[in-house]
């Protein structure tokens, strides 16, 4: 072989040295490819659980350990709360009012919760009818209104037992009222 012919043929370190060269550049691209889509998988399941509502369980309302029946059972039942007598506000304070309720629920304890609450629910009735003037008392549509502010008074006293929206009192009768 002459020198010419030399020069033309290949070392064999070349050969490996390409391969080398280009399987060298080849790893990185197979751990990007495999990388990207575990990164993917594993960014989203995290998101996912991150902005997954939680599971919301309701408390279990107890009287002396017993669970209380929040359910509406279907059928009305009634608690009566007599003898609210309070004076009404103003310069003269002679002047009273006087009311007997029934109030009407579905719950299955009804009875039972505003019998626990019933010291509540007489403060806030007594500070509401407090609240009113003789003047108040003379418009027409005060019953109603009176009517209107125990009911949002009970509402706010019972929160706690309320079931979602819903208030546990339905709605309020007069049995008496009198404004003297």
């Amino acid at each position: 072989m002459c020198a010419a012919q030399l020069d033309e043929i290949p070392e064999e370190n070349e050969p490996a040295e390409k391969k080398s060269g280009s399987s060298g550049n080849l790893v990185p691209a197979l751990i990007a490819i495999v990388l990207a889509p575990a990164l993917t998988v594993g960014m989203m399941y995290f998101i996912i659980n991150l902005n997954k509502p939680q599971e919301t369980i309701k408390p279990q309302i107890t009287e002396g350990g017993q669970p209380l029946n929040m359910e509406p059972s279907g059928e009305e039942k009634f608690y009566e709360l007599s003898q609210l007598i309070t004076n009404l506000g103003g310069p003269i304070k002679s002047r009273y009012i006087n009311l007997d309720l029934k109030l009407e629920g579905l719950a299955g304890d009804f009875e039972k919760i505003l019998e626990m609450n019933e010291h509540r629910i007489r403060d806030k009735a007594l500070s509401i009818m407090g609240g009113y003037s003789y003047e108040d008392a003379q418009l027409d549509g005060f019953q109603e209104r009176v009517r209107v502010d125990l009911t949002k008074g009970f509402s706010s006293v019972l929160r706690k037992y309320r079931d979602g929206e819903s208030d546990l009192i339905r709605q309020i009768y007069f049995m008496q009222f009198v404004v003297q």
